[in-house]
């Protein structure tokens, strides 16, 4: 007969003081970090619950993201480990009770009961798949070293930890087994085996009672020392991502609002810590060093000096550093008399912590945060030390100079005298809607490239074409319209973006039309989800989508043939920030002759042209995120044409062409150019 480990009371006594302190340990590491949240800046994410709740169970406890196909191997590692620790969570439920009340067992779970025996069953299960998929984790790290991956010795120490918990579990049962003793554990297969196997190496009644009694303490120890490191490891996530995931940014692509206007406002932009808000912090908190994000940025991709992975590290390596300063300064400003914010010696944040070349570097195309299984935000972090730089450091690359002086003096990014915004439907005859009565179906935001650049041109007198042939009530703004501020904003001059939006939000407030139409998806996404927060609120929708509608409705017909294998190039600002994917593929497959084939990295998972984020008016050291692109359509597809439904995107894969001399095999497109060549053809054969 086995001694059970704490069969004495010196032992209950022993066992109790490392609980008592585990626990203790464990709540003040936790109080620690949640003051560091606590100090930081509010936002609100206590809103719509059941659409959280409905995220927790798909994207936490289902794993969804995890589960990415292009993570196979390894998704299916973490999920297994991750369900394996969920399942034998219960059975730690039991040990630790079971010190105190011999014969404890969580409700339906008693051993005598069919769902205790099936969960004996699924626990043992996973019990095996935990073990199995920590040696796959170990050997991917030993062996295989995936780029991603942060090679470290505190991950080997926790897979270590949860290797142990399992194989001492196997231990600890199985030997009861082996001696004979009732366990309750009839339908666990894994004592059943290792019982069978101590039994087989003929292991005398002592051996079997130190076995036991050692597996026990082992599991144990591990255990309650696993739990007072997990708040102070990289295995934090553990504890948060369940939060990470609830907390998640269910609004609108949309940068946050500073209010300039607010006369007690004591920092623009962030370059400390705590001057982020308590997600940002949450998020640097939870990031499990899986280099997802790493893996899709286009910046990391080109050897510019950004990893997202590096930033989270970093920054959470820069919190936990400062924690001490943070409470401390907390703890002086809540004093009834304000307290005096003492001053910290340490590394900056903006600079030192997180370079500024890599800042700088970021296209805020939202790859990174499209591949984080536990939404991670990483664009305002980006976009708010860009504010601090600028507005209270006037410390940026110097082609802003220009850009900002443009945007201000002529209302674009090129500098083009204002009153020649009207100049490019020369001939058209678009009505501009001032001199318009009455209320116009579609007000077109023609926006700087349409207005200013020859690419963007050619795609508005297009898009006239097309809506002209259905017949579509619509207007421009023309002289009355200026940029929309969104170079300005991205780059963190929010002042000049407030300048900006604020002048088209008042012009627009005093037309009459139903919707908004824009061909640039930066125009898009800032007239539809960031001027709601000067006031502005429209319906707008792209080109894209107006020009597949006229074609389902049949209100345009397209005849003429292209003959042409085309593939297509999704605008990160049109297909992650706004999840329009399908509307200009549908366009393109409308168009006779047309045979659109894929790139690799298509859809949620496309790769950046390199414009976004202000990049479009930086220089960018080779090799260039364009030239990545276009290196990846021109050996990876068949297509001799890439279709866009971006100017940014048109001019920048444009270039990339250009730029690796592939002029004679391969052009670029806008969609709205290739169904009014189809409608061109169309006319002119009379039909």
């Amino acid at each position: 007969m086995l001694t059970s480990p704490t069969a004495s009371m010196a032992a209950k006594l022993i066992f109790s003081a490392m609980l008592l302190a585990a626990l203790g340990a464990f709540v003040f590491l936790m109080i620690q970090r949640i003051k560091v949240l606590l100090a930081a800046q509010p936002v609100d994410r206590i809103n719509r619950h059941w659409e959280r709740v409905k995220g927790v169970l798909v994207y936490y406890l289902g794993q969804r993201r995890i589960l990415d196909p292009k993570h196979f191997g390894a998704g299916w590692m973490h999920a297994g480990i991750f369900w394996g620790f969920v399942a034998v969570s219960l059975n730690t439920v039991h040990l630790v009770a079971r010190v105190y009340f011999p014969h404890f067992h969580l409700p339906l779970l008693g051993p005598e009961s069919p769902l205790g025996a099936f969960y004996i069953f699924i626990r043992d299960v996973f019990e095996v798949v935990v073990f199995v998929m920590v040696l796959v984790a170990v050997f991917r790290r030993l062996v295989l070293k995936p780029q991603r991956i942060t090679i470290s010795g505190d991950a080997y120490f926790i897979l270590g930890m949860i290797g142990t918990l399992m194989f001492t579990d196997f231990l600890f049962n199985g030997a009861m087994v082996a001696a004979g003793q009732e366990t309750g554990e009839a339908y666990s297969f894994m004592a059943a085996f290792t019982g069978n196997l101590m039994a087989g190496a003929g292991l005398s009644g002592a051996t079997l009672n130190v076995l036991h009694q050692a597996a026990w303490w082992l599991h144990m120890v591990t255990l309650l020392f696993f739990l007072t490191y997990l708040p102070i490891s990289k295995h934090f996530h553990v504890v948060t991502s369940i939060f990470n995931v609830y907390f998640r940014n269910l609004e609108p692509s949309q940068l946050p609002f500073m209010d300039l206007e607010d006369e007690e406002r004591e920092f623009f932009g962030v370059s400390r810590v705590e001057q982020f808000d308590w997600k940002d912090i949450l998020d640097v908190y939870t990031c499990t060093e899986c280099g997802r994000c790493q893996d899709a940025c286009p910046a990391f991709a080109t050897n510019k000096p950004l990893s997202p992975k590096k930033v989270n590290e970093h920054m959470r390596d820069h919190v936990v550093e400062k924690t001490p300063f943070i409470l401390q300064m907390a703890a002086q400003l809540s004093q009834e008399n304000g307290g005096e914010a003492p001053e910290y010696e340490g590394k900056a944040l903006v600079g030192e912590v997180i370079g500024e070349d890599t800042i700088w570097s970021c296209t805020t195309c939202k790859a990174c945060e499209e591949a984080c299984p536990l939404f991670i935000e990483f664009i305002d972090r980006f976009v708010e030390m860009r504010r601090h730089l600028v507005l209270e450091e006037s410390r940026f690359p110097g082609e802003l100079n220009n850009i900002f002086r443009n945007l201000e003096n002529n209302g674009n990014p090129w500098g083009i005298p204002a009153e020649d915004r009207e100049l490019w439907c020369e001939g058209l005859e678009v009505p501009k809607i001032r001199e318009v009565e009455g209320e116009v179906e579609y007000l077109i935001f023609v926006g700087c490239a349409g207005a200013f650049d020859e690419q963007g041109q050619k795609t508005l007198r297009a898009t006239v074409e097309i809506l002209r042939e259905a017949g579509v009530n619509f207007a421009i703004l023309g002289k009355e319209e200026t940029c929309t501020g969104d170079p300005a904003r991205r780059v963190g001059n929010e002042y000049l973006y407030q300048m900006m939006a604020q002048q088209n939000v008042e012009t627009l407030n005093e037309k009459s039309f139903k919707k908004v139409i824009t061909s640039c998806p930066h125009c898009y996404n800032t007239i539809r989800n960031e001027y709601p927060q000067l006031g502005g609120r429209y319906e707008v929708v792209h080109h894209a989508e107006v020009i597949n509608e006229l074609i389902r409705e049949g209100r345009i017909r397209l005849t003429g043939r292209l003959d042409q294998k085309i593939t297509y190039h999704d605008s990160c600002y049109l297909g992650r920030h706004n999840d329009i994917y399908d509307a200009p593929r549908e366009v393109l497959r409308a168009i006779p002759g047309v045979t659109l084939e894929e790139m690799p990295r298509s859809r949620n998972k496309g790769f950046c042209c390199g414009a976004g984020g202000g990049r479009m008016w930086l220089d960018e050291e080779k090799p260039r995120v364009n030239q990545n692109r276009v290196d990846e359509a021109a050996t990876q597809t068949d297509a001799k044409l890439v279709g866009t439904a971006c100017p940014f995107c048109s001019v920048m894969i444009s270039d990339g062409i250009k730029e690796t001399g592939r002029e004679e095999e391969m052009t670029t497109r806008d969609i709205a150019q290739l169904v009014a060549q189809s409608l061109a053809k169309k006319e002119k054969d009379g039909n």
